[in-house]
């Protein structure tokens, strides 16, 4: 049998610190769907399990084969040099475990944060909104900062970063951004493609959505956010 490493229970500690993470923000859209007898949580926290499952099964591969089952058909990409590449640029450390868990947890500081400070110090819907500006410019500087050297961790919570966003700062202003924020994490580094490509999906995503199927993409309610995507949409149709 095969020894396990800190590595191991590190990387499952993250999985199974997400699934918790995840599974009580479900009570929060926790209501019952007449046409689903289920619930509108039911679905979330099935994959929830999954993630545990699967955590729990990779824990217990590596403790039954460890290492050493890499040497087969699992193992095969580690041929291409990958497993010590992924050694050198430091993806095996405590520290890149510690900044991957930082990215995670940055969208979740921000849909928390501003809500207790608003509680604190009894602030009205413009102190409130002022909140979520300032929280918003803080963590995003936090994440370009973690994700110069952790690109990884930076692609797995920029999707989760931008649904935390979307709510208060609407897809048009933010959907860009989240375009060429995964172009950059993937390795483009050219900006006239990068930008061309930004704007031709944004072009097809607005004309599907807003001129052929009249369908309500979030607009934000920060301003001046909110008045950028009340002005693009009036524009477009």
């Amino acid at each position: 049998m095969g020894k396990l490493r800190p590595g191991h229970f590190i990387e499952v500690g993250l999985w199974l610190a997400l699934a918790a993470v995840l599974y009580v923000y479900s009570f929060d859209f926790e209501r019952n769907i007449e046409i689903y007898k289920f619930g509108a949580t039911a679905w979330p926290r099935a994959i929830i399990l999954l993630m545990v499952v699967a955590a729990l099964g990779q824990l217990l591969y590596h403790w039954k084969d460890g290492d050493e089952a890499t040497s087969g058909t699992l193992g095969a990409a580690s041929d291409d040099g990958s497993e010590e590449a992924a050694r050198r640029t430091g993806h095996t450390s405590l520290r890149w475990y510690v900044s991957t868990l930082t990215l995670l947890v940055i969208p979740f500081a921000y849909m928390r944060v501003p809500g207790w400070a608003a509680e604190v110090f009894a602030l009205d819907d413009g102190g409130l909104h002022a909140a979520k500006l300032i929280c918003a410019a803080v963590l995003i500087l936090v994440y370009l900062a973690l994700t110069w050297r952790n690109h990884v961790g930076g692609i797995l919570a920029l999707p989760i970063f931008f649904a935390a966003l979307l709510e208060d700062m609407g897809f048009y202003a933010t959907a860009p951004l989240f375009i060429v924020g995964v172009m950059f994490l993937m390795g483009e580094r050219r900006p006239k493609w990068m930008a061309i490509v930004a704007a031709l999906i944004m072009g097809i995503l607005l004309f599907l959505f807003v001129s052929v199927l009249y369908v309500g993409l979030p607009t934000g309610n920060v301003h001046p956010f909110y008045d950028f995507s009340h002005w693009l949409v009036t524009l477009i149709q």
